[in-house]
């Protein structure tokens, strides 16, 4: 025998009784032709055959890989219709498995053997000389032949490739790894994942096996395979482009083995969506079972049983060494029973941790002596409350164990050193007292909620104050993020009360209440004097302002607000664009050249105030320049020997208007008025005099 008896059984069943009788009668009337043969063993050849059916002869291809058919075809219409093992294929099988010739020859067995492989390499170097010439008939047979061909041997109905996954656990290393299988009536593993993915991107027609050939299209799948199937081509991409930069000569580096799919913590969580709420084949330990992935958490408990006099035992209601875990990027996976359950960093910090105290002690239960229940409850119980049994307890004796709901109230002040100042009472029912108080309270209480609530204080930056048993907050810094966003998330939290000295604390926007601007003896006079804020410390302001500052302390121990601020914008632009110096501006009134009225009108335009009053005069020479309201009231002189056209009637109405305001002008060159010419030059002259 040269073909493996599995192999060749697989083929027998494949064909059912009729070919196989068929077949057999093939080889014995001697219509089988071997044409070809590469044979390693008899897990691993190749044939090619021709075999003579009624009046055609079929082409034959046989592969053999690693114990299994890799590959099978033949042209005759059988073949096509039932997409499998038909008779020709089968009688070439069994015509190189039972010819003497063939067994002689691949067997060893034969002391001539050597002689025999000669006579068939021989053989095949005469088929192999004219390869070429094989090559260039088929370059230029009819393409639609072929694609007749592809159609027949593409039959598979659209949506019925499933892909089955299979994860591998390594329970010593707490690794994952993702294998797949796809098919349609056989299922054939992917051997290469980057392979599969290029053949998806090229939609290529690719033979698995005898009961699997199809183009690689999304269409081909199932609809439930899809989510697994975009996961698989994700991931074999990172594969194949990692692999694609490694050394295949370099000590130091080896590719990734793409076989499987090495799932990492946001591969998991990823994969978890892809497969919740259903059954996956889950390999551990070469042990296999089914696995349901379950969007949930396990249902643990730890009851508290009474064990002996004075004594109780805590024990969970799960086996503390029959779980898994395993990490995802933003979750937790726990397998138990055959169930993987998606878990939260809250189960982590509790229900596990709980848990992994057992474990970590070689235990499945705990014993503990009463006096130690008060601690039970104080500081495990309030993490895990919902998850503790007390059933089996006298309810009358654990009430006295059980802390009530916690309370906190805060009361805020500001101290002479401007530090902020914080007392805390934390409340039980009826019972109020100081937490940080040196005296002893006899009560349950709630060590993790307090806990919780003085770290609070703690990552503001409060420090504490022992003789007065409070809280103090002194860094300026820490100050202003506690009154911008801190004291928002106390006031959710708790109560907070606060002083009328510490709400004076409140950070403020520099602002000016009204701005009185107006021209009085041919001069711009502004007024400054309402600033929110002392005047005196404009100058500092302004300098962290320019250095972009968040605040500013002002003496009285506010802080004004340092973020994008259209005043203190406001404030920069006078002081550079009209040359102002911030002292002046302290001064509370600044006067100015009457030209610069409409720069400063500009200004106005850019900042929100409730309130800008202007006098009369101001308010008239910003109307005629603005709207150009001047012509009736401007006419040319009457010793004026020229005809003006519009354009330059208007170019001096303009400079007559600057000219009454002392505004003064330039005539350009490129103003259209020919400042050269001697009619416009005395129109000029007339209008400034």
């Amino acid at each position: 025998m040269i073909i493996n008896e599995e192999i060749l059984e697989d083929l027998r069943l494949s064909a059912g009784p009729t070919r196989n009788e068929k077949a057999e009668n093939y080889v014995k009337a001697g219509k089988v032709n071997i044409k070809k043969v590469i044979y390693d063993d008899e897990g691993n050849f190749e044939i090619r055959s021709k075999v003579k059916g009624s009046g055609e002869i079929y082409d034959v291809y046989i592969k053999a890989q690693d114990g299994e058919i890799e590959d099978l075809s033949c042209t005759c219409q059988d073949y096509y219709n039932y997409y499998g093992t038909c008779k020709h294929i089968l009688a070439t099988a069994i015509e190189f498995n039972n010819n003497e010739s063939y067994v002689r020859i691949f067997s060893g067995k034969n002391s001539n053997m050597q002689d025999d492989i000669d006579i068939f390499n021989k053989y095949q170097k005469h088929e192999e000389k004219y390869r070429d010439f094989k090559q260039l008939i088929n370059t230029f047979y009819p393409s639609h032949i072929e694609t007749n061909t592809m159609e027949l041997k593409n039959r598979i109905p659209l949506h019925s490739i499933k892909i089955e996954p299979q994860i591998i656990y390594n329970a010593y290393l707490k690794t994952l790894k993702l294998e797949a299988k796809i098919g349609n009536t056989q299922l054939y593993k992917i051997k290469s994942f980057p392979e599969f993915y290029d053949r998806m991107q090229n939609q290529e027609n690719y033979k698995y096996g005898a009961k699997l050939e199809f183009i690689h299209e999304e269409d081909m799948f199932e609809e439930d395979s899809i989510p697994i199937l975009k996961y698989i081509l994700k991931y074999a991409e990172i594969i194949k482009y990692a692999n694609s930069v490694v050394d295949p000569y370099s000590y130091y580096t080896r590719p990734i083995d793409d076989r499987y799919i090495t799932i990492s913590n946001t591969g998991m969580d990823e994969l978890f969506e892809v497969l919740q709420n259903k059954n996956i084949k889950f390999l551990k330990d070469g042990t296999e079972e089914n696995v349901l992935f379950l969007n949930e958490e396990p249902d643990i408990k730890f009851d508290i049983e009474e064990q002996g006099k004075r004594e109780y035992i805590l024990k969970p209601n799960i086996d503390v060494y029959g779980y898994e875990l395993i990490n995802g990027r933003n979750y937790l996976y726990f397998k138990y029973n055959n169930v993987v359950y998606k878990c939260s960093q809250n189960f982590k910090d509790t229900t596990l941790k709980l848990l992994q105290t057992f474990r970590n002690n070689f235990t499945n239960e705990i014993l503990f002596p009463i006096d130690e229940m008060p601690n039970l409850f104080s500081v495990v119980f309030p993490k895990v409350k919902d998850k503790i049994g007390t059933e089996k307890l006298n309810k009358e004796e654990i009430e006295k164990y059980i802390p009530k709901d916690l309370f906190a109230k805060v009361f805020l002040d500001i101290d002479e050193r401007n530090y902020i100042t914080a007392d805390i009472k934390f409340i039980y029912g009826e019972d109020e007292f100081n937490p940080i108080s040196s005296k002893e309270v006899n009560i349950p209480r709630d060590i993790v909620k307090e806990d919780e609530i003085l770290e609070l204080f703690k990552k503001s930056g409060f420090m504490l104050e022992i003789e007065k048993e409070r809280l103090i907050l002194a860094d300026e810094e820490e100050i202003y993020r506690f009154l911008e966003t801190d004291i928002e998330i106390y006031m959710k939290k708790f109560e907070v009360l606060a002083t009328d000295r510490f709400k004076q604390r409140e950070i403020r926007q520099p602002k000016i209440g009204t701005l009185g601007v107006r021209i009085e003896n041919n001069l711009l006079d502004i007024d400054f004097s309402n600033f929110d804020f002392d005047v005196d410390e404009l100058k500092e302001v302004m300098q962290k302002y320019h250095l972009k500052k968040k605040y500013h302390r002002l003496k009285d121990g506010s802080f004004l607000s340092l973020e994008q601020n259209e005043t203190l914008d406001f404030i920069e632009n006078i002081s550079q664009g009209m040359d102002i110096s911030f002292k002046e501006i302290e001064k509370g009134q600044i006067r100015l050249p009457i030209y610069r009225s409409l720069y400063l009108d500009r200004l106005l335009e850019t900042i929100n105030l409730s309130s800008i009053t202007k006098n009369e005069e101001y308010q008239d020479l910003i109307n005629k320049v603005e709207d150009k309201n001047f012509t009736k009231e401007i006419v040319l002189p009457q010793n004026l020997n020229a005809t003006l056209r519009n354009y330059q009637k208007t170019g001096y109405e303009w400079l007559k208007v600057l000219d009454s305001y002392n505004f003064g002008g330039i005539l350009a060159d490129d103003m259209g008025l020919r400042k050269n010419n001697s009619i416009i030059s005395c129109s000029f002259r007339l209008c400034t005099k």
